[in-house]
This record gives structure tokens, sequence and C-alpha cells, in this order.
């Protein structure tokens, strides 16, 4: 195969970011889209499909009918049964993140499409930037010692509004959840990314939106099996002026390390001197951060065209489900305990779906 027939299921803000991904992934072709809101599901046709208003569909079946491979970008309740039906059709499949509304859902989707053999990715793309990518490879340094401690904050204005305008995420049956679950899932991802495999959690919660059932903050503490404690503060808020802003600061033995922004940093760290070297200290953003990510042989940095070409060839893509569902364990342990008044809840390894 040399071209990959794409559709789009859910033409919104995130089904637009991949389409733009996708216009730049070596043998895509976007032939099929749905939405709910034709209009919108036509603009996005005449944008990035050569098929132009050809290209909109009655519904989600004539999408899988048409294509090789389908990104589900719906609200997240609906994502169980399209990947379900992705899976049956033998179609490559990316979801967005996340999964599910709960984790036992999340797992019978993983399950769904180990067992159907596809090729399969989920929206947890910042695991494709840049800045982490660096961030991760550096304290990953035998010289920078044992990682001791990561500070993690994740703050963006509520997504019911503004340029994100997605009134379901205020509708607890359609999102599962708030801040942790329908944003914060991303960084529940990258601090096992980072650190490694986390054995408890705690987390304590609230809601001062009224919105029932949609947690507007939460501050999670994690404990790896190395060791390594984390702290994740999410936050929904109404300064329109702040869309999705993180700050990450991770302290090692022998140095420090912190990321803004999300894909071009800046990066900045302050080694301490070690046996293999004098003190360094450096701060990276733009170009000079992705010229430093390819001096390590760092790469990877579309996630579309990642799928793209995992599709084509046949071969895994990642992040899998199998990982999101990682993710996916961690937030349900953290509603759990935020529930039980901020116990600890032990985390295990997952089995194989």
């Amino acid at each position: 195969m040399t071209e990959l027939r794409v559709g789009i299921i859910g033409c919104g803000l995130i089904g637009r970011s991949h389409a733009t991904g996708l216009r730049s992934a070596p043998g895509a072709r976007i032939v099929a889209v749905h939405d709910l809101d034709v209009d919108r599901a036509t603009r996005l046709a005449e944008e990035f499909s050569p098929l132009g208003p050809e290209a909109v569909m009655a519904g989600p079946d004539e999408v899988m009918a048409a294509v090789d491979a389908v990104y589900v970008c719906t609200w997240t309740s609906a994502h169980p049964a399209l990947v379900a039906d992705a899976a049956s059709a033998g179609l490559a499949v990316f979801c967005e993140k996340p999964l599910a509304k709960t984790f036992d859902q999340a797992r019978e989707m993983t399950a769904a499409v180990a067992m159907a053999g596809v090729v399969n990715q989920v929206g947890l793309v910042l695991r494709h930037s840049p800045a982490f990518r660096l961030l991760r490879a550096m304290i990953r340094r035998p010289e920078v010692g044992p990682i001791m401690n990561v500070v993690f904050r994740d703050d963006q204005y509520l997504p019911t509004q503004g340029m994100y305008g997605s009134t379901w995420r205020g509708d607890v049956d359609k999102a599962g959840g708030g801040a942790l679950l329908e944003h914060s899932i991303h960084d529940l991802d990258l601090l096992e990314w980072l650190i490694g495999p986390i054995a408890d959690v705690s987390a304590r919660m609230g809601a001062v939106h009224g919105l029932p059932g949609i947690d507007d903050q939460a501050t999670v503490t994690l404990t790896a099996q190395s060791g390594a404690q984390a702290a994740l503060v999410s936050v929904w808020h109404d300064v329109l002026t702040r869309p999705s802003q993180r700050r990450v600061e991770v302290f090692a033995g022998k140095g420090y390390f912190s990321l803004e922004g999300d894909w071009h940093g800046p990066v900045g760290y302050d080694i301490a001197e070690t046996e293999l070297g004098p003190p360094n200290a450096d701060r990276l953003e733009g170009h000079g951060l992705v010229d430093r990510c390819r001096e390590l042989g760092l790469s990877g940095f579309q996630p579309d065209a990642d799928f793209v070409s995992s599709a084509l060839d046949r071969r895994p893509a990642s992040p899998d489900f199998r990982l999101a569902l990682e993710a996916h364990r961690l937030a349900d342990a953290a509603y759990r305990s935020a529930a039980s008044g901020g116990v600890t809840i032990a985390t295990p390894p997952l089995r194989s779906p």
C-alpha cells in the first residue's frame, strides 16, 4: 500500500488539528469526514480533502466503508463504539485522548484493537514533542544521578469557551470527567514516561465552576517504583489569555531541569560538576532545541506522519492503546483517591489485555 485513505469522525478543533498534520504526512489522503454539524464537516473537507464536499459522509459507517484508517475525534463517550466498529472492520485507528470515560471501557477498547490486530495510536501527542523528548533524554543521563522529584503544573482556561468551544466538556455524560481526565491524561502519561512505572497515587480535587461531575482543579502526588516523587497540579480557570500552559521542573541528584512550552520549549538545565565533566548549564528553545534533539538522535516529532507510516507499513504505532491504558490506570487511581479523601492508592502493573 502506497496511499492511505483516511477518514475523520469529528471535525472540531482536534479533528482540524489532525487534518493539518495529515496534510504533511506522506501517503495520507483524506477521503471521508463526518460531523454532527454538517457545515463544520464541509469546511474541513473543502480545506483538507482533494474530494472537497464530496468527502462529507452522512454517518460514521459511511466513513469507515470508504477508508483504510480512521481518526476518532468525537466527544469521549462516543469513542468506545466507534473504535469497536473500526477494529471489526480491520481499520487502522487513531483515537483521541482520553480513550473513554472509565478505565474499564478503556481496557475493553485496548483488548478490542489487540484482538483485531489493527494498527492503533492515541492522541497523547506530547510524547512526540521535541521539548519533552529532549527533557526525557537529559534527565536520563547517568551523570545527573537519580531523579528525585518532579513538579508539574498544567493550567488552561475552561475549554467550554474561547478557541476550544467544547461545550460538551461541561457535560459529564459526554466527557466522563474534567481537568484531570480530559486534559491532564497527557500529564499522567508524560510523568510515567519521564520517571518510570508509578507505584502509588494520591489526589485531591475540586470544582469551582459548578459543573456536575467536572473537576476543574486537581493535585496529584505520584511515587515511582524507583522512589522518585512527582506532584501534578492541574487547573481549569477563566483567564482567557492563558490557553494550555505547562511548566515542568525536574530535580536529580546532580542536575536541575525545566521545561516551559509544550512543543518548542524553552528547556533549561543546570548540571553540577561530575566525574564525567565540569558544570554545564544552558537554555534551549525553537530551532536550537530541535537541533540539539537531532544531535542526540531524537526524531519523530509529527504524530500524524508516524501514524500514517505505521499504517502503510502495517507495523505497531506509538503511543498505542496499551500505553494509553497505563495513563487511564493512573487517572482512575487518582479519582478513587480523591473520592476517599486523598488516601494512597497502589497502582500495580497491568496485565496485557
